[in-house]
C-alpha cells in the first residue's frame, strides 16, 4: 500500500537509491512518526572499521523515547565493509579464507517497553550467500523476558545471487530492547554479506485474541434499526465514551425522502435512539443518502487531536462533489473539516464504502472509499485529508463497507455482491485485506446468515455498511465488526434494517512459527474445496493441522496448554485437538496446505472451529514447533 512512495517521501534525498533497491512492502506504519514506535535504515554505503558496523543512516521516524546509543551492533573482526559484491555497492560481510569460518553480529534496537503490551517487530535486508556460504537470521531468544510469537519469514529473490529477507514477528510482552542475530558462515573463498537493512517496530495494547470468538460468531443484540429508528438506514461508525465507561454509541446515517432532509442518528449499546443530527441535504442532492461512515482522531493543535465522525455524501447527481460531511462528538456539522473529493474517479449511482487509516499518506492520515469502476470492478481509492487522490487498488466488487483495524494493519471489507454457496446466494460477504500490500488475505467471512428471513431476497439480507473497532477499557481487546444490513420486503417500503457486531479476526495465539489462513472461500456447509493454509515457514519440512471445536478447554484442561515441558519452549496448543492429520510435504516455498473439506451437515451450522499448525523444522530447538491459530463458524 504505496509502499515505495511512503519510503521514498520519508527518507533524505541521499538515500532515494538506496530505498528503491531495499524496501518493498513496509508495514502501514513504516516512516510514521508516532509515540510507539521506531523505523530505521542501514545501507551500508560508508566505509567503517571492521567489526564496528555503523549506527543508523537514516532513523526515518522515532518516538521521542528512543535513544540512538541504546541501538548498537555486537560484532566480531572479521564483520567487515565490503565495497561492492556482486551488484551491491557497500555490504556488511564476512570474507572466506579456504577454511569453515563464522561471524555471529547481533544487533540491539532500543525500544520503550509497555506493561503487557505486544510489540510488533519488522525487519528487512537483502542477503548473498553464494555457492559456499549460509546466513542464519533470528530474533534474540529472551524467554526471561518475552517470547516470539506469530514469526513469519518471506524470501524474495533480486537476481546475482542475492536474496530480500522479511521477517515479522509478534514478541509478548513487549521487552525493553529487540536484538536481531545473524550467523555468516563461509566454508571456502567465498563472500556472504547483508545490504540495505531496515527495522521498524511499532507497539501496541491488544493481546492476539488468545481465547476470543471464532470470526463470523455474532457477539451482542441484534438491534431492529427500522424500528428503533423509523428511518431507512444505511450506513454505521462505532464511537466510544471517555474512559472509565468507554460507553460505545452506534452513529448511523439515514436517508430522507426527495424533499426530507437526512440525518445522523446516534443509539446506545442496546438501540436507544439517544440524538439526532440533520444534515443539509435530502434526497434530491444525494439520491443514496449518506454512505459509508467512518471515525479519524484528527489534530487540532501541536499535540492535540479531536475525534470526528465522517459522512460520506455524493453530491454529483445534482452537479456537486463527492463530499466527506464531518461531525463532531457532540453531534454538530463541522464545515471547516469538510474533505472535498473534486474528480473522485468512482462513478455516481451506488453506496461507498469509508474507513480512516491514521498511518496513511506518511503518517497524516487517509481515507479509504471503495466503489465499482465504470466497468464494474471493484476499486479501493486512497485520498488524502484534503482530498487528493494518492493510490487506487482493485478489490472485490460491490464493497459498500470498510473498516480498518489499525492495531494490526488490516482492512475489512463488506461486499453486497451476489455470492454462489452450496445453500443458495448471499449478499453479505467479508473480506479481508493486508494494510502492508493492500492484498486479499485470503481470510473470508460472511454476515449473520440468520437475521429475520426476507420475504423475498437472500439470506442474510444485503450489506450495507461495516466498521471495525477494537473496544476500550478490556485487555486483550478484541477486534469487532459492526455491521448493517437490509432485508428485502416485499415492496421497498417493507425493507427493514439491522445492526449487529461479529467477532473477528481469524487468526488468533501466541505460537512463534507461520501464519494461520485459509482459502477456496467462506467456510460454508458443502464448500469441498475449503482449506486451511500456512505461509511464513521457509525452514520447515513437515506439518500437520490439528482442528477443535474450542479454544477454551480441552479435556478438561484449559486453553492455551504451554507446549515448554515437551520441549517446545515458544509454543503452544490454543485449539482442543479432537481431530489431528497426517504429517504432509510443503505445498510451495514456505507454505503448507490442507484441504478441510465440510460435509453439508445442519448440526455444524454456526458451529465454531479452530485450526492450528505442527511443524517439523530442524532450525527449531527440538525439531518441532506449533503455528499461530485460526478460527471462524461454519455457515449454513
Amino acid at each position: 500500500m504505496n509502499a515505495l512512495p511512503r519510503t521514498l517521501l520519508a527518507l533524505p534525498l541521499a538515500l532515494l537509491a538506496a530505498a528503491a533497491l531495499g524496501q518493498e512492502k513496509p508495514p502501514p506504519w513504516w516512516g510514521v512518526q508516532h509515540e510507539v514506535g521506531i523505523s530505521l535504515f542501514w545501507n551500508f554505503d560508508t566505509p567503517f572499521v571492521a567489526g564496528q558496523p555503523p549506527a543508523p543512516t537514516a532513523v526515518v521516524a522515532a518516538a521521542p523515547w528512543y535513544n540512538p546509543a541504546e541501538t548498537s551492533w555486537t560484532a566480531p573482526s572479521n564483520a567487515v565493509w565490503i565495497p561492492t559484491l556482486n551488484g551491491h555497492v557497500g555490504v556488511l560481510g564476512l570474507v572466506g579464507g579456504g577454511t569453515p569460518t563464522t561471524a555471529l553480529l547481533k544487533l540491539k534496537v532500543d525500544n520503550d517497553p509497555h506493561l503487557d503490551w505486544v510489540k510488533i517487530f519488522w525487519f528487512q535486508f537483502d542477503a548473498f550467500e553464494g555457492s559456499s556460504g549460509e546466513i542464519k537470521k533470528a530474533i534474540e531468544q529472551d524467554l526471561a523476558n518475552y517470547k516470539r510469537s506469530s514469526v513469519t519469514e518471506k524470501v524474495e529473490p533480486l537476481g546475482n545471487g542475492w536474496e530480500r529477507i522479511t521477517v515479522e514477528a509478534q514478541l509478548y510482552p513487549q521487552p525493553d530492547d529487540e536484538t536481531i542475530e545473524w550467523t555468516f558462515l563461509e566454508t571456502a573463498f567465498g563472500t556472504v554479506g547483508i545490504d540495505n537493512l531496515y527495522v521498524n517496530s511499532k507497539c501496541v495494547q491488544p493481546g492476539a485474541d488468545e481465547t476470543g470468538k471464532a470470526l463470523g460468531e455474532r457477539d451482542g443484540p441484534l438491534i431492529d434499526l427500522t424500528q428503533q429508528t423509523g428511518a431507512t438506514c444505511t450506513a454505521v461508525a462505532v464511537v466510544e465514551g471517555p474512559a472509565p465507561t468507554f460507553a460505545r454509541n452506534y452513529w448511523v446515517a439515514t436517508r430522507g425522502a426527495t424533499t426530507t432532509s437526512h440525518s445522523i442518528v446516534q443509539l446506545n449499546a442496546v438501540g436507544t435512539v439517544v440524538q439526532t443530527t440533520t444534515l443539509p441535504d435530502n434526497g434530491t442532492t444525494v439520491p443514496l443518502g449518506p454512505g459509508d461512515l467512518t471515525v479519524a482522531d484528527l489534530p487540532v493543535a501541536a499535540g492535540t487531536t479531536q475525534r470526528f465522525v465522517y459522512a460520506l455524501v455524493d453530491r454529483r447527481p445534482a452537479g456537486g462533489n463527492v463530499v466527506l460531511q464531518a461531525l463532531n462528538l457532540a453531534g454538530s456539522l463541522v464545515p471547516a473539516r469538510d474533505v472535498v473529493l473534486a474528480g473522485f474517479p468512482l462513478p455516481p449511482g451506488q453506496p461507498f464504502g469509508l474507513t480512516y487509516e491514521s498511518t496513511g499518506n506518511l503518517g497524516n492520515g487517509s481515507f479509504w472509499l471503495t466503489g465499482n469502476d465504470s466497468s464494474g470492478q471493484g476499486q479501493a481509492v486512497e485520498v488524502s485529508r484534503t482530498g487528493l487522490v494518492l493510490d487506487l487498488r482493485s478489490v472485490p466488487n460491490d464493497c459498500v463497507g470498510l473498516g480498518y483495524d489499525e492495531d494490526l494493519g488490516s482492512f475489512y471489507g463488506f461486499s453486497r455482491a451476489v455470492r454462489a454457496t452450496p445453500s443458495g446466494p448471499v449478499r453479505v460477504n467479508g473480506f479481508e485485506w493486508s494494510g502492508y500490500d493492500f492484498q486479499l488475505t485470503g481470510v473470508q467471512f460472511c454476515g449473520d446468515l440468520t437475521v429475520p428471513l426476507a420475504v423475498v431476497g437472500p439470506r442474510g439480507g444485503i450489506a450495507l455498511s461495516l466498521d471495525a473497532y477494537r473496544p476500550s477499557g478490556t485487555a486483550p481487546s478484541e477486534l469487532r465488526l459492526a455491521c448493517v444490513v437490509e432485508v428485502p420486503g416485499t415492496t421497498p417500503a417493507l425493507n427493514r434494517q439491522f445492526l449487529y457486531e461479529l467477532a473477528a479476526p481469524y487468526r488468533f495465539g501466541w505460537s512463534q512459527f507461520g501464519r494461520c489462513g485459509m482459502r477456496g472461500g467462506a467456510p460454508f456447509l458443502g464448500n469441498t474445496g475449503w482449506q486451511v493454509t500456512l505461509s511464513g515457514v521457509p525452514n520447515a519440512v513437515a506439518a500437520s493441522i490439528v482442528l477443535g471445536f474450542s479454544n477454551t478447554s480441552y479435556l478438561g484442561a484449559p486453553l492455551p496448554i504451554n507446549l515448554a515441558v515437551l520441549g517446545m519452549p515458544e509454543s503452544w496448543i490454543s485449539v482442543a485437538m479432537d481431530v489431528t492429520g497426517s504429517p504432509m510435504l510443503p505445498s510451495g516455498v514456505g507454505e503448507f496446505t490442507m484441504p478441510v473439506p465440510i460435509p453439508q451437515t445442519a448440526a455444524l451450522s454456526y458451529a465454531p472451529m479452530f485450526f492450528q499448525w505442527i511443524l517439523l523444522d530442524p532450525n527449531v530447538p527440538g525439531l518441532l514447533a506449533a503455528s499461530t491459530a485460526g478460527k471462524t463458524v461454519l455457515y449454513p
